[in-house]
């Protein structure tokens, strides 16, 4: 009796043992898949994808490929364009933007308008969360079926969120907002609002 029960203890203490083993080596796959990756595109190794090891090359190439979307279209492009574009956009953007487009998207393809845009200055502002504001200065060239109808100074802004992978998206950047504005008005808006700060500052 006491070998039976000495054996029946020992059984015990390997069976718990094992299935302690089996826990831990569980929770630590289980770590190794929440981890994240980005994988940039053209490139083979992979970076951690947060914000302290995302590089501000990676931000500024994503950043560029947006804009290009947003900015560079024709009648035929037009379309492929704004509908990949807003596949990097949070849901209620995404859902504001298909609206506001709508009309412009038809505009452009019954009228055979063509755009160019230029970016003649940027700026990216990160913060340690993983969020980037985007001020990007652009030149706007017009054409209406090839014939040039002159240019605009705009300034395009975003905010940018890093988010985890997805397959089949290229850049792991999801668009918080979007806004163009003429370059004379964003001045205007920025020349009040640091009126504002410098009144506030005064009446304190």
């Amino acid at each position: 009796m006491l070998l039976q029960y000495f054996v029946l203890a020992l059984v015990g203490v390997f069976s718990a043992y094992f299935f302690i083993s089996r826990s831990e080596i569980g929770g630590l796959y289980t770590q190794l898949r929440q981890k994240e990756y980005i994988l940039a595109p053209g490139v083979v190794d992979f970076t951690p994808a947060s914000p302290q090891s995302v590089s501000d090359q990676y931000v500024d190439d994503a950043a560029m490929s947006f804009l290009s979307l947003l900015g560079n279209i024709n009648a035929i492009n037009i379309d492929g364009n704004y509908e990949r574009l807003s596949k990097f956009m949070g849901a209620e953007l995404k859902i504001r933007f298909d609206a506001e487009v709508a009309e412009w998207r038809e505009t452009v393809k019954l009228e055979n308008i063509s755009e160019i845009l230029k970016i003649t200055d940027k700026e990216i502002i990160s913060d340690d969360n993983g969020y980037y504001r985007l001020v990007a200065v652009a030149n706007r060239e017009r054409y209406v079926n090839n014939e040039f109808l002159g240019t605009s100074d705009e300034i395009i802004e975003m905010i940018l969120q890093l988010v985890p992978p997805q397959k089949g998206k290229e850049w792991f950047l999801q668009i918080n907002s979007l806004t163009r504005s003429e370059s004379s008005s964003f001045r205007g808006r920025e020349t009040k609002g640091k009126s504002s700060r410098e009144k506030r500052s005064s009446n304190e």
